[in-house]
Protein backbone atom coordinates (compact mmCIF):
# COMPACT_ATOMS: atom_id res chain seq x y z
CA UNK A 1 0.00 0.00 0.00
CA UNK A 2 2.58 2.29 -0.01
CA UNK A 3 1.47 3.68 -3.47
CA UNK A 4 -0.93 5.05 -1.76
CA UNK A 5 0.98 6.79 1.04
CA UNK A 6 1.33 10.12 -0.92
CA UNK A 7 -2.43 9.94 -1.01
CA UNK A 8 -2.79 10.10 2.65
CA UNK A 9 -0.20 12.65 3.29
CA UNK A 10 -1.90 14.81 0.48
CA UNK A 11 -5.05 14.69 2.48
CA UNK A 12 -3.59 15.19 5.79
CA UNK A 13 -1.70 18.52 4.69
CA UNK A 14 -5.20 19.63 3.16
CA UNK A 15 -6.76 19.12 6.50
CA UNK A 16 -3.75 20.58 8.24
CA UNK A 17 -3.75 23.90 6.17
CA UNK A 18 -7.56 24.16 6.60
CA UNK A 19 -8.07 23.91 2.34
CA UNK A 20 -11.85 24.75 1.69
CA UNK A 21 -11.53 24.66 -1.88
CA UNK A 22 -8.03 23.73 -4.20
CA UNK A 23 -8.61 23.52 -8.17
CA UNK A 24 -6.30 23.60 -10.87
CA UNK A 25 -7.60 23.29 -14.61
CA UNK A 26 -9.98 24.60 -17.32
CA UNK A 27 -12.15 26.46 -15.79
CA UNK A 28 -16.52 26.42 -16.91
CA UNK A 29 -19.80 27.87 -15.63
CA UNK A 30 -20.62 24.03 -14.68
CA UNK A 31 -17.29 23.85 -12.39
CA UNK A 32 -17.83 27.50 -11.28
CA UNK A 33 -20.92 26.76 -9.93
CA UNK A 34 -19.91 23.58 -8.64
CA UNK A 35 -16.95 25.95 -6.62
CA UNK A 36 -20.10 28.38 -5.22
CA UNK A 37 -22.19 25.59 -3.91
CA UNK A 38 -19.64 23.75 -2.28
CA UNK A 39 -18.26 27.25 -0.76
CA UNK A 40 -21.20 28.03 0.65
CA UNK A 41 -21.48 24.55 2.29
CA UNK A 42 -18.13 25.11 3.41
CA UNK A 43 -19.31 28.62 4.96
CA UNK A 44 -22.18 27.45 6.61
CA UNK A 45 -20.02 25.09 8.21
CA UNK A 46 -18.03 27.01 10.19
CA UNK A 47 -20.21 29.75 11.24
CA UNK A 48 -18.83 32.84 9.25
CA UNK A 49 -21.24 35.28 10.11
CA UNK A 50 -23.78 37.14 7.00
CA UNK A 51 -21.93 40.22 6.67
CA UNK A 52 -18.30 38.13 5.74
CA UNK A 53 -20.32 35.85 3.88
CA UNK A 54 -21.74 38.42 1.27
CA UNK A 55 -17.86 39.56 1.07
CA UNK A 56 -16.71 36.54 0.70
CA UNK A 57 -18.68 35.57 -1.97
CA UNK A 58 -18.64 39.19 -3.85
CA UNK A 59 -14.57 38.90 -3.72
CA UNK A 60 -14.59 34.73 -4.96
CA UNK A 61 -17.17 35.86 -7.62
CA UNK A 62 -14.97 38.76 -8.50
CA UNK A 63 -11.75 36.88 -8.42
CA UNK A 64 -13.22 33.69 -10.88
CA UNK A 65 -14.71 36.84 -13.34
CA UNK A 66 -11.11 38.20 -13.58
CA UNK A 67 -10.03 34.31 -14.27
CA UNK A 68 -12.45 34.28 -16.93
CA UNK A 69 -12.27 37.52 -18.99
CA UNK A 70 -8.13 38.05 -18.53
CA UNK A 71 -6.92 35.04 -18.90
CA UNK A 72 -5.96 35.04 -22.41
CA UNK A 73 -7.96 32.03 -22.89
CA UNK A 74 -8.23 32.62 -26.54
CA UNK A 75 -4.89 33.37 -26.95
CA UNK A 76 -3.20 29.94 -25.40
CA UNK A 77 -4.55 26.72 -25.88
CA UNK A 78 -5.77 24.27 -22.81
CA UNK A 79 -5.40 27.50 -20.48
CA UNK A 80 -4.86 27.08 -16.62
CA UNK A 81 -6.27 28.29 -14.09
CA UNK A 82 -5.34 28.26 -10.03
CA UNK A 83 -8.05 28.86 -7.49
CA UNK A 84 -7.69 28.21 -3.66
CA UNK A 85 -9.70 29.19 -0.56
CA UNK A 86 -8.19 28.43 2.69
CA UNK A 87 -9.28 29.22 6.26
CA UNK A 88 -6.91 30.08 8.43
CA UNK A 89 -7.18 31.07 12.15
CA UNK A 90 -9.93 34.01 11.51
CA UNK A 91 -8.88 34.78 7.92
CA UNK A 92 -10.40 33.31 4.62
CA UNK A 93 -7.60 33.35 1.86
CA UNK A 94 -9.01 33.22 -2.12
CA UNK A 95 -5.95 32.96 -4.05
CA UNK A 96 -5.93 32.50 -8.13
CA UNK A 97 -3.54 32.31 -11.06
CA UNK A 98 -3.59 32.47 -14.66
CA UNK A 99 -1.54 32.74 -17.49
CA UNK A 100 -1.17 36.03 -19.05
CA UNK A 101 1.43 37.34 -21.68
CA UNK A 102 4.16 39.02 -20.08
CA UNK A 103 3.49 42.20 -21.64
CA UNK A 104 0.65 42.45 -19.85
CA UNK A 105 2.82 41.92 -16.60
CA UNK A 106 3.47 45.96 -16.20
CA UNK A 107 -0.41 47.02 -16.60
CA UNK A 108 -1.37 44.35 -14.16
CA UNK A 109 1.38 45.40 -11.38
CA UNK A 110 0.41 49.30 -11.95
CA UNK A 111 -3.76 48.48 -11.21
CA UNK A 112 -2.65 46.12 -8.25
CA UNK A 113 0.27 48.82 -6.52
CA UNK A 114 -2.13 52.00 -7.41
CA UNK A 115 -5.44 49.99 -5.80
CA UNK A 116 -3.02 48.81 -3.20
CA UNK A 117 -1.91 52.44 -1.90
CA UNK A 118 -5.42 54.06 -1.84
CA UNK A 119 -7.44 54.39 1.65
CA UNK A 120 -10.55 52.98 1.96
CA UNK A 121 -12.28 56.34 1.32
CA UNK A 122 -10.06 56.84 -1.53
CA UNK A 123 -10.88 53.15 -2.98
CA UNK A 124 -14.60 54.06 -2.66
CA UNK A 125 -14.45 57.49 -4.29
CA UNK A 126 -12.88 55.75 -7.27
CA UNK A 127 -15.10 53.17 -6.94
CA UNK A 128 -18.13 55.40 -7.82
CA UNK A 129 -16.00 57.84 -9.75
CA UNK A 130 -15.46 54.59 -11.98
CA UNK A 131 -19.38 53.56 -12.16
CA UNK A 132 -20.31 56.96 -12.89
CA UNK A 133 -17.84 58.25 -15.66
CA UNK A 134 -17.97 54.54 -16.89
CA UNK A 135 -14.23 55.15 -17.15
CA UNK A 136 -13.23 52.02 -19.59
CA UNK A 137 -9.48 50.47 -19.77
CA UNK A 138 -8.03 49.01 -23.08
CA UNK A 139 -10.07 45.85 -22.58
CA UNK A 140 -13.51 47.61 -22.20
CA UNK A 141 -13.33 47.16 -18.18
CA UNK A 142 -13.60 50.04 -15.71
CA UNK A 143 -10.76 47.55 -13.28
CA UNK A 144 -13.78 48.38 -11.10
CA UNK A 145 -13.69 44.76 -10.22
CA UNK A 146 -10.28 45.11 -8.57
CA UNK A 147 -11.23 47.97 -6.86
CA UNK A 148 -14.32 46.52 -5.36
CA UNK A 149 -12.13 43.41 -4.37
CA UNK A 150 -9.57 45.92 -2.49
CA UNK A 151 -12.54 47.47 -0.92
CA UNK A 152 -13.88 44.58 0.77
CA UNK A 153 -10.26 43.20 1.50
CA UNK A 154 -9.48 43.02 5.19
CA UNK A 155 -5.48 42.92 3.82
CA UNK A 156 -3.66 44.97 0.99
CA UNK A 157 -3.94 42.46 -2.02
CA UNK A 158 -0.95 40.79 -2.93
CA UNK A 159 0.45 39.13 -6.26
CA UNK A 160 3.69 37.77 -7.87
CA UNK A 161 4.37 36.74 -11.71
CA UNK A 162 6.20 33.55 -12.21
CA UNK A 163 7.84 33.56 -15.88
CA UNK A 164 6.87 30.64 -18.34
CA UNK A 165 8.48 31.80 -20.92
CA UNK A 166 9.73 34.94 -23.19
CA UNK A 167 5.55 35.26 -24.07
CA UNK A 168 4.02 34.45 -20.70
CA UNK A 169 3.99 34.38 -16.85
CA UNK A 170 1.96 32.79 -14.09
CA UNK A 171 0.01 35.25 -12.10
CA UNK A 172 -0.85 34.59 -8.91
CA UNK A 173 -3.17 36.88 -6.70
CA UNK A 174 -4.60 36.62 -3.51
CA UNK A 175 -7.06 38.63 -0.94
CA UNK A 176 -7.69 38.11 2.53
CA UNK A 177 -10.89 38.36 4.49
CA UNK A 178 -11.31 38.51 8.00
CA UNK A 179 -14.15 36.42 9.65
CA UNK A 180 -15.40 37.22 13.24
CA UNK A 181 -16.49 33.69 14.80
Amino acid sequence: MKDLDYIEKFHNQLNQAKIMLAYNGIISKEIVDAFIMRLKDDITAIDVPKKEKKRFFSIVVECIQNLSKHGNVSELNDARFMVLVEKENQILKISTGNVVNNESEKVIKNLVNNVNKKSGTELRALYIDGITRNKLSEKGEASLGLIDIARKSSQKLKYRFQRIDDQSSFFLFQTQIRVLN
